[in-house]
């Protein structure tokens, strides 16, 4: 028999012990994935330029493959999807959007 408190353990999700590697919903760093057609892209990624933000940059239209990775987080197919280390991740944000979101993670 389970017990009400291990059947609400087994919902929550697992956290990630110390020197276990990160994975795609919680990477180390800002991980911004786009395509440099995308005006959207050019955007964001100018925000983080010049605020200086470390972040990796995914190109999607140099590696189509990783696309479905964008996807199987957001469950969306549209761009720019960046995703912080906190697991919050932001599609096709405004540069509003995106500079509260840099401010609340302190970057």
């Amino acid at each position: 028999m389970i017990s009400d408190d291990i059947a609400i353990d087994l919902l929550v999700a697992p956290v990630k012990a110390a020197g276990e590697a990160p994975s795609i919903d919680r990477p180390e760093r800002l991980t911004v994935y786009g395509a440099e057609w995308c005006r959207d892209c050019r955007r964001s990624k100018a925000v983080l330029d010049v605020r200086r933000v470390d972040y990796v940059y995914v190109d999607l239209a140099a590696h189509p493959a990783r696309a479905d990775e964008a996807e199987a987080l957001t469950g969306r197919k549209t761009i720019p999807v960046l995703v912080f280390p906190d697991g919050e991740q932001l599609v096709e944000p405004t540069n509003a959007e995106l500079c509260a979101k840099l401010d609340r993670s302190g970057l």
